[in-house]
């Protein structure tokens, strides 16, 4: 083929291979798949002298890097003559709505430094062609990757209408990125008729535009364009002269469409929905993915501090595997829970991979940092940790093993007392005693106030009392109250029927809730083609009287006991004196099938609007009914009694819901079967496997609110649930201080997620989000080294600063912290 100016449109034929790395298979048979798919590749690159391959997923190259080094000189010599095109710049193609913000950094990072460093160039168009949604912050990380321009199919034209060809794609805070979902579909059959293929895309060529892409090859489990794909594209323009296709990349067409000057027609929204089920689908996948990412962060603060304070090794190396390692696992058909069962053997040991790394990074870290505290010889000594840089008022629990294998305890632990270095009480309750590992262990729990990133010594005392004779009555209770909210619940049903404002004097709750609904849910696993879970078959009720489980000075908590056909949940409420969240632990026994579970919270609120969070930064959605995607929490506003009020729901495993009206609805779990896929159909006699299956829990809080949502603040709450303080057992030790923060971040509208060392200097840097849409200046300061540093950030900016420890000031840097950001 040959460039002829007097054709009026050009087709850019992007020859690709999709790779599912999982999916139907095992990950051993998908990098197996890889290097066939890329030696197929190089063979057509040297038959066809024109041909150009386009792939991305820096893990693709780093497998062929590993087990086929003379294939991948051939890829890096490719590239080099500009006909193998790069793409993507992350680590894989994830799952585009669940993975936490500091994901997508790190699929960046380590995708395009990975690509630097095998290829001496970085991608410049993000690429996720398979992928079931686009969260709307998106654009914002892309840029600060590097990656200016995005490709996508899913949402496909009959799921969401957009501009035909380019499009600048808009995020919260106004990044834009230019983006474009082109004709047809990425993957082409094998026997496909090329001519018919660019004949159609050339028909949805948008009028006025000099250039359109048209994917081709097969895909999936690989494969790529065929030798008869390709001579048929090279004869295309003999057979059709109207027709001018050219072997091209996503980069040349964006550098031809955006040298053309037009005015292209800006998106400031989502790009969604497909396949809205695997929002819930296979809740341990879901769960497990989002302990570990606060695991990995929390594990890197603490080890960053203690290599720069304590001259700790630098853990950087260990802590990269890992990150890796749960961001092979954010691939969109694991994330999603839409692969067969055995797939997923791989992905929980890789899971317990990093969190055993976490845990050992972080013990290390801890001992190194804690070092100059003073702990006395007296009572029961322990160190309490915050890993976040913020000050946090909370309960903590104490879990002390008493008596031993060989006697039997004489006496009864009494009320326990927490105290700090001088003496002052905190509020302490005795939650139980439990005997295992043949031991007695008693659980305490007490209210203390923590400083940011830093550690504070206290001593519990457990005072001996006489053994009971009886266990202690457990009484029947139907309200819940302290100083900002009383919970009234329906002795019957078991529902929440009151939530009432003591401040303000407002109910909140126009009906029940706290109400775990039973969806009908026929749908494959990937709910493909639905938009909404709204038939109802059913309700839990209470299968007993709601009890008081425990009263004292930490917590007033209320236990209900609910079933439904085959399935019990137990829903456990908790007030706290001081303290407006409300938390609830719902743990479920699920034995149904081809059902939904969702959770519902009607609201007293007129003219209701949403707020979801997305990865790093939140959007606004309209109460319609429709399920959706959301990171740690969503919330429900609107015109309450006494103005504008509502309800966040913060959540530690689960990523979908929908509103309706003035209702919220979290999902809960689904169970279709696995990796059943339309248009597939049951078969009688046949035996299938459904998902989510037996006992999970699912921990929340309930933040109701007056005003706007952000003086909730739920981004610091999902924070402070998925990161609880941790306590250390001590030993009598000579220091300094009872108490240490090592860096703390002001005000309260920022998120500090992340603090690190520079992959390549080694300098600190940190890295997070502005959460309420206000600019602001940034606090950071670090104690023990006598500094601080400001910065103006601005509403909605995820921003990475540098922090010189020599005085200098702080500096902006982009997620590949090589460059300033824009």
């Amino acid at each position: 083929m040959t460039e002829q100016a007097a054709h009026p449109l050009t087709i850019h034929m992007i020859g690709n291979a999709h790779i599912d790395p999982v999916w139907l298979w095992p990950m051993a048979e998908g990098r197996a798949e890889v290097l066939s798919t890329y030696r197929t590749a190089i063979m057509m690159l040297n038959e066809f002298d024109s041909y150009v391959f386009t792939s991305g997923g820096s893990i693709t190259y780093q497998w062929v890097e590993e087990d086929d080094p003379e294939l991948f000189a051939a890829i890096q010599k490719a590239v080099a003559a500009g006909r193998w095109a790069l793409v993507n710049g992350w680590w894989l193609q994830p799952d585009c709505n669940i993975p936490a913000g500091e994901s997508f950094a790190r699929q960046a990072l380590y995708g395009q430094r990975y690509l630097l460093r095998a290829f001496g160039q970085r991608a410049t168009v993000g690429y996720n062609v398979d992928s079931f949604g686009h969260a709307g912050t998106l654009p914002q990380l892309l840029k600060l990757s590097g990656l200016n321009y995005y490709v996508f199919f899913r949402p496909g034209p009959h799921e969401k209408t957009l501009p035909g060809g380019p499009f600048w794609w808009e995020a919260p805070g106004g990044q834009c990125v230019l983006a474009c979902r082109p004709p047809l579909h990425y993957p082409s059959a094998a026997e496909t008729d090329m001519l018919q293929r660019v004949q159609e895309a050339a028909a949805l060529a948008p009028a006025g535009q000099p250039s359109i892409m048209c994917f081709y090859g097969v895909g999936n489990h690989g494969g790529g364009p065929t030798r008869y794909n390709v001579a048929q594209v090279s004869e295309i323009e003999k057979q059709d002269p109207a027709l001018h296709p050219v072997f091209s990349s996503p980069d040349r067409y964006f550098a031809e469409m955006t040298a053309t000057g037009q005015e292209w027609p800006v998106v400031a929204e989502e790009l969604q929905h497909h396949a809205r089920g695997c929002y819930t689908a296979l809740s341990r996948v879901k769960r497990e993915n989002r302990e570990i990412e606060h695991k990995l962060m929390a594990a890197e603060r603490l080890s960053t501090l203690a290599y720069l304070l304590a001259g700790q090794p630098d853990e950087q190396q260990r802590l990269t595997k890992a990150w890796q390692g749960v961001l092979f696992n954010q691939f969109h058909d694991i994330m999603a829970g839409t692969s067969i069962r055995s797939a997923y053997d791989d992905v929980w040991n890789t899971y317990e991979q990093a969190r055993q790394t976490c845990q050992e990074i972080s013990e290390s870290a801890k001992t190194a940092l804690q070092s100059n505290l003073e702990v006395a010889n007296r009572d029961r000594p322990f160190i309490i940790w915050n890993t976040l840089p913020w000050r946090r008022k909370q309960a903590v629990q104490f879990d002390i093993t008493m008596g031993g294998w060989h006697y039997d305890w004489k006496e009864f632990p009494g009320k326990p007392q927490l105290t700090d270095a001088f003496g002052n009480r905190m509020p302490t309750q005795l939650l139980g005693v439990e005997f295992d590992y043949n031991s007695y262990v008693v659980h305490a729990e007490a209210l203390v106030d923590i400083p940011p990133l830093g550690a504070k010594v206290v001593y519990l005392d457990i005072p001996q009392t006489n053994v009971p004779v009886e266990a202690p009555t457990v009484p029947v209770c139907t309200i819940l109250e302290n100083e900002y909210w009383q919970l009234r619940f329906d002795p019957l049903s078991g529902t929440l029927v009151s939530l009432f404002d003591r401040v303000q004097q407002v109910e909140m709750l126009s009906g029940q809730a706290g109400v775990p609904l039973v969806i009908d849910d026929p749908s494959d696993t990937w709910s493909h083609d639905i938009v909404s879970f709204r038939n109802e078959c059913g309700r839990f009720t209470a299968s007993q009287l709601p009890v008081c489980v425990y009263s004292g000075s930490t917590r007033q908590t209320i236990r209900i006991c609910t079933t439904w056909g085959s399935s019990n949940i137990t829903l456990t409420y908790t007030l706290r004196p001081g303290q407006k969240a409300i938390e609830l632990d719902v743990d479920i026994d699920w034995h149904e099938q081809l059902k939904m579970l969702k959770l519902a919270f009607p609201l007293a609120v007129k003219a209701p609007r949403v707020t979801a969070a997305a990865p790093y930064g939140a959007v606004e959605r309209q109460p319609n009914g429709e399920e959706e995607p959301c990171q740690a929490w969503i919330d429900l506003s609107g015109d309450g009694a006494k103005g504008l009020m509502g309800l966040s729901l913060v959540t530690d495993s689960k990523y979908g819901y929908d509103a309706l009206g003035n209702e919220l609805r979290l999902s809960l779990l689904r169970s279709p079967i696995y990796a059943f896929h339309d248009p597939r159909k049951i078969i009688p006699g046949v035996d299938y496997h459904f998902t989510d299956q037996g006992q999970q829990s699912v921990h929340c809080l309930l933040l109701p609110h007056a005003g706007a949502w952000q003086t909730a603040q739920p981004d610091r709450q999902s924070f402070e649930l998925l990161e609880p303080l941790q306590t250390r057992t001590a030993l009598p030790h000579l220091g300094n201080v009872d108490a240490l923060s090592l860096l703390q971040v002001e005000p309260a509208n920022i998120v500090l997620s992340v603090v690190k060392l520079a992959e390549d200097s080694k300098q600190l840097l940190v890295r997070g989000y502005e959460t309420s849409g206000r600019g602001t200046e940034i606090v950071v300061t670090a104690p023990a080294w006598h500094k601080n540093w400001s910065v103006q950030v601005a509403a909605h900016e995820i921003w990475t600063l540098a922090l010189p420890l020599d005085g200098a000031p702080a500096s902006k840097l982009n997620i590949l912290e090589d460059s300033p950001a824009d």
